[in-house]
């Protein structure tokens, strides 16, 4: 949560797990990740991969839209940008972003796969 709050963007602090009421647009949702090992034969590797959701209404949606390309800019193939206790991350990569233009919310969403192995 701290790497998506340091980084200058229009949602500034407003990165949440859970969302407050009333929370000011754009803001991003840091949802819970889940885990899959890589297979092989020298190392006990993982790949993680978690979503981020940066939500705006109509308009601040090119805001979050804007998030999304700071986010993926700072992250993908930047190895040192995240840090996992007791791990050495080997890789980071924003496989996906997804644009909604729903109303009442506009949704920017990411999907961040990091990989690791114990240190």
């Amino acid at each position: 949560m701290a790497t998506f709050r340091a980084l200058d963007t229009a949602a500034e602090d407003r990165f949440y797990s859970k969302i407050p009421d009333n929370a000011a647009y754009p803001y991003g949702q840091v949802w819970e990740g889940y885990e899959v090992p890589i297979d092989e034969d020298c190392s006990d590797r993982t790949e993680s991969t978690l979503q981020v959701d940066i939500w705006a209404d109509a308009q601040a949606y090119i805001k979050a839209k804007e998030t999304a390309k700071a986010i993926r800019d700072f992250l993908h193939e930047n190895d040192a940008a995240l840090t996992v206790d007791g791990h050495v991350v080997d890789r980071i990569r924003v496989e996906t972003i997804n644009y909604t233009a729903g109303p009442p919310h506009y949704r920017a969403r990411l999907s961040i796969v990091v990989e690791t192995q114990p240190a």
